[in-house]
């Protein structure tokens, strides 16, 4: 009696530490390589791709500390359908870290949420199996639609931000 007791208890240790490892895998992540350049340099150049305006998404809460760099970058979702069931036009938001040391930087894409204009349609954190707003409300297929929608969102963050921290920074000033 006592030991199957014990034997639960491992299990249920054993699963939270699974959830708490699963919790980790929730985000996009890398460390890049660069050629020799500084971390208050690669930390400029985060700092600018933060205050860049982008054509694809929307950034806000730009913030900077040091060598590293975040901002939340908001995208528009929309239904391809006429009039879709359930309709869950809105947003798809997600966190975004940049981290800088010498000769390399690690971005961090974290908080990707679904969040539907009128509400009722919310999908809420994107790995969820099942959206804040129930399965009832909205279908297994359109929750993949809108998975898809995220990561592939989420790869655009990627490309435009590898390609904002391979930039050169230019000085405003002239130094002659």
């Amino acid at each position: 009696m006592v030991s199957s007791i014990f034997v639960a208890a491992q299990d249920e240790a054993s699963s939270s530490s699974k959830s708490e490892q699963s919790e980790e895998d929730k985000r996009f992540q890398e460390v890049v390589i660069t050629d020799s350049v500084p971390a208050t340099a690669l930390a400029k150049r985060g700092v600018n791709w933060v205050k860049a305006e982008s054509k694809r998404f929307k950034k806000s809460n730009g913030v900077s500390t040091g060598t590293k760099a975040e901002c939340l970058a908001t995208f528009k979702i929309k239904a391809k359908e006429l009039n879709p069931q359930p309709d869950f036009t809105g947003t798809i938001t997600m966190h975004v870290s940049i981290e800088c040391k010498d000769n390399k930087y690690r971005y961090s894409i974290t908080k990707i949420k679904h969040i539907s204009a009128n509400g009722k349609a919310s999908g809420g954190d994107i790995n969820n199996l099942v959206p804040d707003c129930g399965s009832m409300t909205m279908p297994d297929i359109v929750w993949k639609k809108i998975k898809g929608e995220a990561f592939k969102s989420a790869s655009m963050v990627i490309s435009e931000l590898k390609e904002g921290m391979a930039k050169v920074g230019t000085d405003s000033k002239d130094e002659w």
